[in-house]
């Protein structure tokens, strides 16, 4: 199984051919050189000037900031280059796959919160830029985090029993602040924050976790990926 830019690329083999697709956005196609496909969409902006890209993506982003979700998967897909930059950029963020869907989930956020009004123009730019300032404000609640004594900083870090000493107040502390409230909102479940817990604050490895839990550390990968993306949600709201 690849990560999110394998997934999204695969799809896309099958939605730039489609023509019904390319008919819903007949008004991108006609700015982007007469295209009779998505892929011809795509193939326009890669050769065109900056200029023309960017009345292309002006196009596609009008469509998403109104709800049409198909432009703002096309739009995500003309900016996979630089979502992928993001993703190398941000180690913090965690392990490749990890980083890859906090950079998707990032830049289609950015793409249909587009400021249109202040920003007609330059959108590939202002997307990403946007994007990067969403991540790093998600990196101090989910980097890996040193822990003296693991034993003593594991669940407790965040079910309410770890030290409210002000000198605890650290990235461990403020973590475990944040799983509180989404297990509390019904964001998380106990048992998501509990192995957020384990690998981000007290420092096991995702194998150990596997293997006491029983299950394939890739199984264990996904659900702290999941859980970690709707907390990331929750920090920016």
């Amino acid at each position: 199984m690849g990560n999110v830019f394998d997934l999204l690329d695969g799809e896309w083999q099958r939605l730039g051919c489609d023509r019904a697709a390319a008919r819903r956005l007949a008004d991108v196609c006609e700015v982007a050189g007469s295209g009779r496909t998505l892929a011809d969409v795509e193939r326009f902006v890669r050769a065109a000037s900056p200029e023309d890209a960017d009345r292309v993506l002006l196009a596609l982003v009008r469509r998403a900031v109104d709800g049409d979700t198909l432009a703002a998967r096309v739009l995500l897909q003309l900016l996979l280059p630089g979502t992928r930059r993001l993703a190398r950029r941000w180690w913090a963020l965690g392990e490749s796959d990890e980083r890859a869907a906090a950079a998707v989930t990032a830049v289609y956020h950015r793409i249909r919160q587009y400021p249109l009004a202040r920003r007609p123009g330059r959108v590939a730019a202002n997307v990403l830029m946007d994007a990067a300032h969403e991540l790093r404000r998600a990196v101090p609640r989910l980097v890996a985090l040193p822990c003296a004594d693991p034993a003593r900083q594991g669940a407790g870090a965040w079910d309410g029993t770890a030290s409210t000493h002000p000198e605890a107040e650290n990235p461990a502390v403020e973590l475990g602040k944040l799983l509180r409230d989404a297990v509390s909102e019904g964001i998380v479940g106990r048992q998501d924050a509990e192995l957020i817990a384990r690998s981000r604050i007290a420092g096991h490895r995702v194998a150990d976790i596997a293997h006491h839990l029983g299950l394939r550390p890739r199984t264990v990968w996904d659900r702290r990926q999941r859980a970690e993306l709707a907390l990331a949600a929750l920090a920016v709201s």
